[in-house]
């Protein structure tokens, strides 16, 4: 009951109780407690008249209107993030949003750096959170990998040790299809790639998961990553898996540790299936892209998302797991939320140049601007997508062919070289004068390798 309402119930009970007996009094004041819960003797004397009734007014609101508003058209413009994730890059947010979208007041600027993480879930509950491509993801699985390549490959779980105890350089991969929903003829996928201590994330987009495209791919990710990958384990899918990839990971100047998921063991490849969906699906939803000519801005939107993610989203890590003493779940416990480019600094893996450049390349970005360009660039994406579309189908009823596009006359997973504006071309897959060398190469890689320190007490279980 509102407070008008509880002090017009007390008075009509105190009424009553001033000329009841003894045993009425008992069930009236009976009535009373279950009614408003309050405690017995305050019950008491409020019916004997002895306290009154005040109608308290309370603190009132503690932040204004405006500041509500301000907060929830920054909550959009940074993407919509988690209120733990606003809340700890506030600061840059609201710089952001004065210099870039409109001007903060003085006091809302104070009252938004002042708001807690509960205060904004508070006042953001109930909008709508929308991502550019927000849909629900894709749950089509890979085809199986070459049997000899699973055969060599080590297979455990690449999550018995935590993220937080080993170094840089543990990278999961992993591939999500934009077909969709379906997987008839060719479409577009997306190569992810993603460290596991530091949560620093790549996409790189691949046509049809080819041998050559994925080569491609690997190279665009190793290139985008500023530290050395020191392990690649993958699930069991035939993209990662095959000869031509392992001999070209052979060919590497410091070749990376290749290994794989247990079958049927989905949480083994845990932190980049988690990535497939909050950098992934929240970003292209559930489309099929399958015009070739896309796969230059697909690079760049690629390109700019993995920029965002990586210096303006912050990310929690699991720093402890113990079983309940009940036996009934874990108790689990995350450290402080930071971006992945705050927690690459903090391990001290880079130089001085590296670290220079980093920081250079950081300071050139803004976040808002690039959930902007990212959403324009996904936009134009579509619409190339929708007039390949019709195209197509008109082709298909007798209407005009559609024109004759570089990659519909290559075999299936192979792509033609595009040099993209924003950077070089990607150095070329190895090439090999016949399979039987490709095999025999990637067969050496494979039994030559040597786990690093941190994986040799899980590949002996």
């Amino acid at each position: 009951m509102s407070r008008m309402a509880t002090a017009e119930y007390i008075g009509a009970k105190r009424r009553a109780y001033a000329g009841a007996t003894p045993a009425k009094r008992r069930r009236l004041l009976d009535e009373v407690l279950e009614t408003t819960g309050y405690s017995r003797k305050y019950a008491n004397r409020l019916l004997t008249g002895s306290r009154k009734f005040r109608e308290r007014k309370g603190r009132g609101k503690t932040y204004t209107d405006e500041a509500r508003t301000v907060l929830t058209r920054i909550w959009q413009e940074a993407g919509c993030p988690c209120p733990p994730y606003l809340k700890a890059g506030m600061e840059r947010w609201v710089a952001e949003y004065a210099s870039e979208v409109a001007h903060i007041p003085p006091g809302i600027r104070g009252e938004l750096l002042r708001m807690s993480a509960s205060t904004m879930a508070r006042m953001l509950a109930g909008k709508p959170r929308t991502k550019p491509g927000w849909s629900k993801a894709n749950k089509r699985s890979g085809r199986h990998g070459n049997n000899e390549i699973k055969a060599k490959a080590p297979c455990a779980s690449g999550e018995t040790v935590m993220g937080c105890l080993v170094p840089p350089g543990d990278v999961q991969v992993d591939t999500f299809a934009l077909g969709g929903g379906g997987a008839a003829e060719e479409f577009f996928w997306i190569l992810d790639a993603t460290d596991r201590k530091t949560q620093w994330t790549v996409l790189a987009p691949t046509w049809n998961r080819g041998r050559h495209a994925t080569c491609a791919a690997l190279a665009h990710i190793r290139e985008q990553f500023p530290f050395a990958m020191l392990s690649i384990h993958a699930d069991n899918g035939g993209e990662i898996l095959n000869h031509h990839v392992a001999a070209w990971l052979g060919l590497q100047p410091r070749p990376p540790f290749l290994w794989r998921s247990r079958p049927r063991k989905s949480n083994d490849n845990a932190h980049v299936e988690e990535k497939n969906r909050s950098s992934g699906r929240q970003l292209f939803g559930e489309v099929r892209l399958d015009c070739p000519d896309l796969q230059g801005e697909l690079e760049k939107l690629c390109d700019e998302w993995s920029a965002f993610r990586n210096f303006f989203c912050p990310c929690k890590m699991l720093i402890s797991k113990e079983k309940r003493e009940d036996g009934k779940g874990y108790r689990c416990r995350y450290d402080a939320p930071r971006t992945p480019f705050e927690r690459l600094l903090e391990e001290g893996v880079l130089t001085a140049e590296q670290e220079a450049a980093l920081r250079k390349q950081r300071d050139r970005l803004s976040g808002m601007e690039l959930y902007r360009r990212g959403r324009k660039r996904l936009k134009k994406i579509r619409r190339r997508q929708e007039a390949y579309t019709k195209v197509k189908r008109q082709g298909a009823v007798g209407a005009p062919a559609r024109p004759a596009l570089p990659l519909r006359g290559t075999p299936s997973g192979t792509a033609v070289q595009r040099r993209s504006a924003h950077r070089p071309l990607a150095p070329p897959a190895p090439h090999h004068s016949s399979p039987s060398q490709e095999r025999v190469a990637s067969v050496q890689y494979l039994t030559n390798q040597k786990p690093p320190p941190y994986l040799k007490s899980v590949l002996s279980i």
